[in-house]
């Protein structure tokens, strides 16, 4: 069963766009991961400050395998938010268009 995590960033006003530009230049390592399955970053079309980063995986394990790989990063190296959470769901359904 699919895991999608989702990292909500609470972006820091004006910083949007450098939180965009972030992702914009990311190298594209995730992409080739083991049980890497999606992923997609979503701004709000309101004023609410909190970004989605959503990815998606085969299974928890494959999660972690890449959480545990990644390199390090410095909390004081993130100009962009003033915080986040990870959230955790298993995937129940999931319906793509029909094809025609």
């Amino acid at each position: 069963m699919s895991v999608v995590k989702i990292n909500a960033m609470h972006i820091t006003p004006g910083h949007g766009e450098e939180f965009a530009e972030r992702f914009a230049q990311r190298p594209h390592r995730i992409e080739h991961v083991d049980g890497f399955e999606g992923f997609q970053v979503m701004r709000p079309t309101d004023d609410r400050p909190t970004w989605l980063v959503v990815t998606q995986w085969r299974d928890t394990a494959a999660y972690d395998a890449w959480y545990a790989g990644r390199p390090a990063r410095d909390p004081g190296s993130v100009t962009y938010a003033d915080g986040w959470e990870l959230w955790s769901y298993e995937v129940l359904e999931s319906v793509l268009p029909a094809q025609s």
